[in-house]
């Protein structure tokens, strides 16, 4: 049978390159915001903002007229007036507008980040994952990409306003009186001085803080998953504390970080009523010189007062900023970690029959002194069932991680169909492939979804025919909804052995040429194991088989059986070859078991 897959073509932004040690360029062209878009943005700005200066500008216009009647016509008043209230009026709809636009920006960035770094948590090896903790990877996609997201649209808000205040502001100085830039630039020492001082704190307790938020996440996801046995053993307390020493630390942590951006926020404030006092007591001597008028002192008092706002603005945004960019670093420790599965221009199998070749196969894992595996030599015929036996820690986990393609060969090669794997896009080659693990891999969702978890459609006849072979019915039809009922998560409401039927039904609708049985009946009671094995003499007919097994009763239909000890081969023959030869391992084994 036939079942019709779900492809997903990865947006073409995912094919760019992203570089944390560039993060304004690599956002902005993830962004995907065209230059047009962002002229619309400015202009939109540039009219909601205008309020800010056409304010002060009135003010000045109005205490003249009150000072001076007979120098400013009541047309020029009512005229600037008129301007103003249309400006009012004007900024609801403006706003609502401009934030409208770099929402959509803001929010397509944080869309992008977290399906790339999905896409890209599907790309990295297994051994990265086996080293990852999934807490610290939930982080990064829930905090890091909301951390930067709000940092974007905070740089294109208060950064526009930033900018256009700052040349607004000196441009109507420089065109009515130029030496009072003079006092504006006085106060650039300050603000550089202020930056440097605070530069490298700023970013190492946001480094430190969000180091501690990844652990306390997985530290809280551990202790969820280990609820079932903290309760049955009565731990609930120590585990509790563990959590709880997470939580002090990122308190502490975030209480240094807070105290640090207060300190630099009020240095920027008292600095900056310093500046602005000065600058009004100046412009005040002026006045009294007669270069200045009375409105004028005002004016320049107020677009001082913008500068001001401005350059706070910019200061209090740095610790923003500084939080966003160490998210993007986070998130860069992802998106460019090399540890990736190669599959990019080999060769895509269309086919597959499912013969196996381990040449001088060995492996050995990161940090290991000795071997996992070593000299395994095996040909495995296209339909032959292999089982794998021996003791714990023997390699026969490995052997079906390295099968699969989970984990790259450290000597020797695997043949499939004849072609090495190093040759083979295994993405491919997977898809002929099904694989049943010891414990069932779940989803919070129906029965039905589980079995079709990865495909769209599939023909209700053969999906029937499922739900026979692999023992589904002898549960489901007494389930008041049958196959849309919620299993709950991970399958807690269903039994080990359900669970295991289910997997089979999965493996099984994907029409499979090579499938791979790691333990399926390990930990079930006698009347499960019978269903579940029922179901899989079914599953492994005509289709090359890998059978894992610890119960040696459950492989007496195996073509082969393998015994691995110490990650070499000692023994291979068939069941009844071993089982009778003297002092063999696999009889030994097998006297155990009786």
């Amino acid at each position: 049978m036939k079942a019709s897959s779900h492809k997903s073509n990865s947006p073409k932004f995912l094919e760019w390159s992203y570089q944390s040690q560039h993060p304004a360029r690599t956002l902005w062209r993830w962004a995907n915001c065209s230059l047009w878009n962002f002229i619309q943005i400015i202009i939109t700005f540039f009219l909601k903002h205008s309020i800010m200066w056409i304010t002060p500008l009135v003010t000045a216009l109005l205490l003249d007229k009150v000072v001076q009647p007979e120098s400013i016509s009541n047309r020029k008043v009512l005229i600037s007036v008129s301007i103003l209230v249309l400006a009012l009026l004007a900024n609801v709809p403006l706003h609502t507008l401009f934030i409208s636009k770099v929402s959509k920006v803001a929010r397509n960035l944080e869309r992008r980040l977290r399906q790339a770094l999905v896409i890209r948590f599907q790309q990295l090896s297994i051994p990265y994952h086996d080293d990852s903790e999934s807490g610290r990877l939930q982080a990064k996609v829930l905090r890091d990409v909301e951390q930067v997201h709000m940092v974007v649209q905070h740089t294109m808000e208060m950064g526009l306003a930033i900018v256009t205040t700052l040349l607004v502001t000196t441009s109507i100085t420089l065109l009515s009186r130029p030496y009072m830039i003079l006092v504006y630039l006085a106060m650039v020492p300050l603000v550089m001085t202020l930056r440097h001082i605070f530069k490298n704190r700023i970013r190492d307790e946001n480094r430190a803080f969000r180091q501690r938020i990844e652990e306390m996440n997985s530290q809280v996801s551990q202790m969820i998953n280990m609820i079932p046995v903290s309760r049955a053993h009565g731990i609930e307390e120590p585990a509790t504390e563990r959590v709880d020493q997470k939580l002090n630390q990122v308190n502490n942590q975030g209480q240094r970080l807070d105290r640090i951006n207060a300190l630099f926020a009020s240095s920027n404030t008292v600095a900056f009523m310093i500046g602005n006092l000065i600058l009004f007591l100046i412009s005040c001597w002026f006045c009294m010189q007669g270069k200045l008028t009375v409105g004028e002192v005002i004016l320049f008092e107020q677009l001082f007062k913008q500068i001001l706002n401005s350059v706070s603005q910019a200061l209090n945004l740095y610790p923003q900023m500084a939080k966003g960019m160490e998210s993007v670093r986070s998130i860069g420790e992802v998106l460019e970690c090399p540890d990736l599965e190669h599959n990019q221009g080999k060769s895509r199998v269309s086919s597959v029959k499912g013969r196996i070749q381990y040449q001088n196969l060995g492996y050995t894992y990161r940090g290991a002194s000795t071997p996992a595996l070593s000299n395994v030599n095996v040909d495995i015929s296209a339909g032959e069932c292999v089982a794998i036996v021996g003791p714990s820690g023997g390699g026969k986990s490995t052997l079906m991680q390295l099968t699969i393609g989970f984990r790259r060969a450290s000597e020797g090669h695997i043949l499939l169909d004849g072609q090495d794997m190093e040759a083979i896009d295994m993405r491919a080659w997977r898809r002929f492939i099904s694989v049943v693990p010891q414990e069932s891999v779940l989803f919070e969702g129906t029965i039905r979804e589980n079995i079709l978890f990865g495909l769209d459609t599939v023909d209700e006849v053969q999906f029937e025919e499922i739900m026979d072979a692999a023992n589904l019915r002898e549960f489901v039809d007494k389930l008041p909804e049958g196959l849309n009922t919620r299993i709950g998560e991970s399958g807690a409401r269903l039994s080990g052995g359900q669970r295991q039927r289910l997997a089979i039904a999965r493996a099984l609708v994907r029409d499979p040429k090579v499938i791979v049985l790691d333990e399926p009946t390990s930990a079930l009671d006698v009347m499960s194991e019978k269903l579940v094995q029922e179901a899989i003499d079914r599953m492994i007919i005509n289709r090359t088989t890998l059978i894992v097994a610890h119960r040696l009763s459950t492989i007496r239909n195996a073509n082969r059986v393998i015994v691995l000890e110490d990650g070499k081969i000692s023994e291979m023959g068939t069941y009844e070859e071993l089982a009778n030869k003297p002092d063999g391992a696999f009889k030994r084994m097998k006297e155990l078991q009786a």
